[in-house]
């Protein structure tokens, strides 16, 4: 039988790099040579493009990050789904105020005086267990947005903070934060002059973020403002459905990070449409839909409300947040 330490460092990095996530996080106390060779972000990226993918469900409830189990098998046989509560994931036992997801790493904001000077942001990984502790310019407030990115065809990571109200267009109020350079710089020349819907609850979608929103001069239609983490700048895109989300509950999502979604009620009908991406159009700024499903609803949800969808089974999972109840 041939031993690991039998074979060459570039082959050995080879096999170790084909194996899920949650598989190294157990091999990081096998030696020395392996934990180094995991926090290297060559070895994360090459990881990332070769190893079998895992799907985590995680779920921000009472301020702390947990890992759900949800299952869905038997759904079109009258067999109730079932969720699952698999427990806290161990974030330094802190409280988490909002939480971000991209690409398998989640952003997270500190519930406990985020005023003050020296509050910080945490990149954790879930899978491994990892944590990146981030120093921010100035305290930030709880209305302001976070974003975690990447710039394309590097995995190079970016974080995008801007403040979540504004009532006149403004520059120089959006900042981009680093990982490669560990700094944070001032986004100059961004214009504020759009208005996030509700929560304003953001999606990463192969390195970019999606939000819904609205014209700040005009009452029109709401469109999805797409930033682009590689180029730096934000355009909009159309939606599928006409509608303000000062009316209606609008909410987008994304299938696996494959493709962009978007949840529509209409306060005036008792109906749920779901729209799913065919296509982004990088040149016209423009987005292709195709619709998933429409269903009938006598719920309402609240602007808090977060889905998943599974496109195979045809099935989207809610989860409202309502009168401060879980």
């Amino acid at each position: 039988m041939t031993m690991m330490s039998d074979l060459s460092e570039d082959l050995v990095e080879e096999i170790l790099s084909r194996n899920p996530a949650r598989s190294l996080k157990r091999l990081q106390s096998t030696c020395k040579q392996w934990n180094t060779l995991f926090n290297d972000h060559r070895f994360t990226k090459k990881h990332c493009d070769k190893a079998a993918k895992e799907f985590l469900v995680v779920m921000l409830k009472t301020y702390k990050v947990y890992s759900v189990c949800v299952k869905l098998s038997g759904i079109h046989n009258n067999i109730d789904p079932v969720m699952e509560f698999k427990g806290e994931l161990g974030l330094l036992g802190h409280d988490y105020y909002t939480t971000f997801h991209c690409n398998g790493l989640l952003l997270c904001t500190t519930r406990a005086n985020p005023m003050e000077y020296g509050a910080r942001l945490v990149v954790y990984n879930p899978c491994m267990g990892q944590t990146k502790w981030i120093e921010v310019r100035t305290a930030y407030k709880a209305s302001d947005k976070f974003a975690l990115g990447y710039k394309k065809n590097c995995n190079s990571y970016k974080i995008l903070r801007f403040p979540g109200s504004c009532h006149n267009p403004v520059l120089g109020k959006f900042e981009m934060y680093e990982f490669n350079s560990d700094s944070w710089r001032v986004l100059d020349d961004v214009i504020h002059d759009w208005d996030l819907a509700a929560q304003g609850r953001g999606v990463s979608y192969k390195g970019n973020t999606y939000w819904v929103a609205s014209d700040k001069e005009e009452l029109v239609d709401d469109f999805l403002l797409e930033f682009d983490f590689t180029k730096e700048r934000f355009r909009r895109l159309r939606l599928p459905f006409k509608g303000h989300c000062q009316f209606n509950t609008v909410v987008p999502s994304t299938v696996r990070e494959e493709k962009l979604v978007v949840l529509f009620q209409s306060e005036y009908e008792e109906t749920v449409e779901i729209w799913i991406t065919s296509k982004i159009d990088e040149l016209n700024d423009d987005a292709s839909w195709r619709k998933f499903f429409t269903v009938k609803c006598n719920y309402t949800f609240s602007f808090s409300m977060s889905f998943m969808v599974d496109e195979e089974n045809k099935v989207a999972v809610c989860c409202n947040t309502y009168m401060r109840k879980d």
